[in-house]
């Protein structure tokens, strides 16, 4: 990986008055903030390992609860739960909500506690497997040694055993297009943990002998990096037999389970409202880990709001969902009308990573969501990017969607954040997108089939093999964003397959795109490719011969017009001379890299670049510093003097 150099300490720019203008949505307006200070009129306690411990006690500091779920049961309006530190197996069914902001129900960790919900439970009755012919092992010519264990019914509390249950079931619109890895579909949604390590599903008792033709080899495949100690190709595989109450593994050297914890899912969920449309609850600090859900839609977390309204999750982590970690909005496309609108969600401090499909998903209109500093990395690993519902986020008709200071990084087989269909007044901003490669829906951010206006700007974009894909959307503004190293292309636009997508009534081909004072460098097939001439750009920073970042020989073209065809390729010149774009527009010599795991930044420009007058009413630059009057293009106000590491962390 390239290094970026830049170092400053992120400071705080909000403050108790205000958001600050990274808050403004494309239409002018502040994005509606909810939030009050919280007072609560009781506090419950729950301990697991508290010896006193009993949820038929007051559940008091002195005598708590024994189990979260109880308290659930308990908790009215402004009051919470404090959750002392321990393992807690257990689905969370919240029995009510708050009724307004300063009456929220809260569940949230004691101070310095680390607190984990997990859908599974620990396993020891294995033993050695009968009545199958597993073969001989390829390298040691042996016969392999297995170990198998009967699952207890009651193990599945709620009757739900995810190893009786296939990813996708009876979907054929997703069958339809499941193309890059048709095992993934149809394998169970039931996961096996040793040591904290998953264990590769296989389809056939002889796939424990040796490598799976048809693994998805998410432990091994060469997209993942050393960095990614969690899949270890040497922890094991298991087959489920088909009736799905029975598991056969074999671990690395032939190893005995007993030297070992295992862990298996038995729950699809492990927080979600027991009835839908509650509102005004928080969740804060709590580790949530493990479920057995299935492919999107319905987009069923691990955790859910259950079509609820007026969620805070903060400082949570979502780790080893089999599909989606937290869903929001309205669950699937196919749900009635919920009696209040969904959204109104705040999402911010969390760590969405290891989530088979999407970290953070949003069905059916989330309205008013603000999602700000998280971190997205490792979503992706079910390799299902033809189902087109992948990504680090996924949300459909977005509206009013602040989407900020969020780090996206190591995303495999999905986009960083797919808005998709629909989705109107969105801002995208001060965002890192890192390390995103692929071959199938590989975009730091897709946006698709909208009609109303949506902003991205200054974010940084690096590493990856598509930054900004515009299908099928008219009247997006692209301004002051960073792009380093796109393997293809930088800002790419489509329109449908057979011709113009008409959607909501309007002819999307993809025009009004603004793409405005952004720098680009390490250019792969292109900068930027407009689908047709109804569009603009300006003000732009291209690299110029001595600052090309090693991607594009000079005086190839970097600039495209699709149709009418044949293409229009262009380099700055004739781009300004055939259609009288990036007038203000400029090359220069940039040296830039950036580290995704450290978040430094080296970033360099020299050149005659001139400030020109702000664009759009975007007064605030990626560390949320105020800028007045002119600017130059890019992330950084005081581009044209950074000197040295720049730490770019925006959370």
């Amino acid at each position: 990986m390239k290094r970026v150099l830049i170092c400053l300490t992120f400071f705080c720019f909000f403050t108790a008055a205000g958001w600050g203008s990274n808050s403004t949505l494309p239409d002018g307006t502040e994005f509606p903030m909810w939030e009050k200070p919280l007072h609560f009129s009781k506090t419950y306690y729950v301990d697991c390992n508290a010896k006193n411990a009993d949820d038929n006690g007051p559940g008091t500091q002195d005598h708590p609860f024994k189990t979260i779920n109880h308290a659930a049961q308990v908790l009215q309006p402004g009051e919470r739960v404090v959750i002392a530190e321990g393992v807690y197996r257990e689905f969370i069914q919240p029995a009510r909500g708050g009724t307004g902001p300063d009456a929220m129900i809260s569940y949230e960790a004691a101070p310095g506690a680390k607190v984990v919900v997990k859908g599974s439970r620990v396993v020891t009755d294995w033993k050695p497997s009968e009545g199958w012919n597993f073969g001989f092992d390829p390298a040691t010519h042996q016969p392999v040694k297995a170990w198998e264990l009967k699952l207890d019914p009651s193990w599945f509390p709620t009757g739900y055993n995810p190893f009786e249950v296939d990813n996708v079931l009876g979907n054929k619109t997703w069958l339809r297009y499941a193309q890059d890895n048709m095992s993934t579909y149809f394998r169970r949604r039931g996961l096996v943990f040793v040591d904290g390590h998953p264990l590769e599903p296989v389809e056939t008792p002889q796939e424990l002998a040796g490598p799976s033709p048809r693994s998805m080899n998410y432990f091994t495949e060469v997209h993942w990096t050393p960095l990614f100690k969690e899949f270890q190709p040497e922890a094991g595989k298991v087959w489920i037999e088909m009736n799905g109450m029975t598991l056969h593994i074999r671990l690395a050297n032939d190893d005995d389970p007993s030297k070992h914890t295992i862990e298996i899912t038995t729950e699809e969920q492990v927080y979600s409202p027991a009835e839908r449309y509650q509102s005004y609850i928080r969740v804060k600090g709590i580790a949530f880990e493990h479920a057995g859900n299935g492919f999107p839609v319905p987009q069923r977390g691990m955790v859910s709001v259950n079509r609820g309204n007026h969620f805070i999750f903060e400082d949570d982590t979502f780790d080893w969902a089999n599909s989606v970690g937290l869903d929001v909005g309205n669950e699937d496309w196919g749900a009635s009308r919920p009696p209040q609108p969904v959204g109104f969600d705040i999402v911010r401090g969390n760590t969405f990573r290891y989530c088979g499909i999407e970290g953070l998903g949003g069905t059916g209109g989330p309205q008013n969501m603000l999602v700000e500093k998280n971190l997205f990395e490792w979503v992706g690993w079910q390799s299902a990017a033809m189902m087109s519902e992948s990504g680090g986020t996924k949300m459909h008709t977005a509206h009013n969607l602040l989407f900020r200071n969020n780090v996206v990084r190591h995303i495999r087989h999905a986009n960083g954040i797919w808005l998709d269909i629909g989705n109107a007044n969105d801002r995208l901003t001060g965002n890192v997108f890192a390390d995103i490669p692929g071959d199938v829906n590989p975009h730091a951010i897709h946006i698709e089939g909208s009609e109303v206006p949506n902003e991205i700007d200054n974010n940084i974009f690096s590493d990856l093999t598509g930054g900004i894909l515009i299908r099928d959307t008219n009247n997006v503004i692209i301004a002051y964003n960073l792009f380093l190293n796109c393997h293809e292309v930088c800002v790419d636009t489509v329109s449908g397959i057979n011709g113009p997508r008409p959607v909501g009534g309007h002819t999307n081909d993809v025009h009004n795109l603004q793409v405005h004072e952004n720098v680009f460098f390490g250019i792969g097939r292109s900068a930027i490719e407009f689908n047709n001439g109804k569009n603009d750009a300006d003000g732009n920073i291209y690299p110029s011969p001595a600052g090309f970042g090693g991607m594009r020989g000079f005086g190839q073209p970097i600039l495209r017009v699709k149709f009418p065809e044949p293409p229009e390729w262009d380099d700055l010149q004739s781009w300004r001379e055939q259609r009288g774009w990036d007038m203000n527009g400029t090359m220069a010599q940039i040296a830039a890299s950036l580290d995704p795991d450290t978040l430094q930044l080296t970033f360099t420009v020299k050149g005659d670049v001139k400030p020109l007058p702000q664009f759009k009413g975007i007064d605030s630059d990626f560390f949320g510093k105020p800028v007045s009057g002119d600017r130059v293009a890019g992330p950084f106000a005081d581009m044209m003097t950074l000197t040295g590491p720049l730490h770019v962390d925006p959370r």
